[in-house]
C-alpha cells in the first residue's frame, strides 16, 4: 500500500519539523504566516499564532501574552491545496507594537504551536490523499466514547493506492486504553463529493491515561 511507502518519510519529515522549528518561525510575517517552502513547517489549517495557545492556557503563564490586543481571527478556504473543500482558521494583526517581553513570549507560543502538531503542513500538502464521497464507506463499532472502532475506504481505488482510515479509541481498564489513527484522516458524515485528507501515522498500543 502507498501508505506504507510514505509512512517512513512522514517521520522524516517530522524529525526536519522538530529540528527546525525553532528557526522556521521567524520567516513568519505579520499575519503569522510562512511562504514558500516553508509553508509546509504551519499547520494547514491555521497560522503559525492561533489563539488557542493563550486562550486554553496550554502553557504556563509566563509564557502567555494578551492574544486579543494584537490579533483577530476569521475562517477561509484553505489556498495552497485546490479543490479540498476546506477551511482554515486566518490570523490578522490588528496592532504590530511589540514589547520585547510580547516577542519572546510570542516566539515561545509559536514554537509550541508548531511542535504541538508537527509536520502537519508536509502531511497534508504533500502526503495527503483523495476520497470520492460515492464511493467510500465507513463500518464503526461504537460502544460509548471511550470504547469504539471506525474504519473506511474509497472502493473506487485499487487496494495499493486508495484511501482508508481506522480511528480506535478503546479503554481496557479505567487508566489503560489503546488509541490511534492511521490511514488517512477523512471525517465522517462525508460532507463533499470530493475528499481530501492528510496522512496520519498515529498509534498508541498502550497508554495510561488519568
Amino acid at each position: 500500500m502507498i501508505w506504507l511507502l510514505y509512512f517512513p518519510l512522514v517521520l522524516l519529515c517530522s524529525a526536519l519539523c522538530y529540528l527546525t522549528n525553532w528557526l522556521v518561525v521567524l520567516l513568519a510575517d505579520k499575519n503569522s504566516e510562512l511562504h514558500g517552502i516553508w509553508h509546509l513547517w504551519q499547520t494547514f489549517d491555521n497560522s503559525t499564532t492561533p489563539s488557542d495557545v493563550t486562550e486554553l492556557h496550554e502553557l504556563p503563564s509566563i509564557f502567555l501574552y494578551d492574544w486579543n490586543k494584537h490579533y483577530i481571527e476569521y475562517v477561509g478556504d484553505i489556498t495552497y491545496k485546490e479543490g479540498t473543500n476546506q477551511k482554515r482558521w486566518y490570523t490578522t494583526c490588528i496592532n504590530d507594537n511589540w514589547t520585547l517581553k510580547e516577542r519572546i513570549q510570542r516566539y515561545i507560543c509559536r514554537v509550541y504551536w508548531l511542535t504541538r502538531n508537527c509536520g502537519y503542513g508536509f502531511a497534508f500538502y504533500w502526503f495527503g490523499n483523495w476520497a470520492n464521497k460515492s464511493t467510500s464507506i465507513e463500518h464503526q463499532y461504537y460502544k460509548d466514547e471511550r470504547h469504539y472502532i471506525k474504519f473506511g475506504y474509497d472502493r473506487s481505488k485499487s487496494i495499493f493506492t486508495r484511501t482508508w482510515w481506522l480511528k480506535v479509541d478503546w479503554y481496557w481498564t479505567k487508566h489503560i486504553e489503546t488509541e490511534g489513527y492511521v490511514g488517512w484522516k477523512i471525517n465522517y458524515p462525508f460532507k463533499s463529493d470530493s475528499l481530501y485528507g492528510m496522512i496520519a501515522v498515529r498509534l498508541i498500543p498502550i497508554r495510561f491515561s488519568s
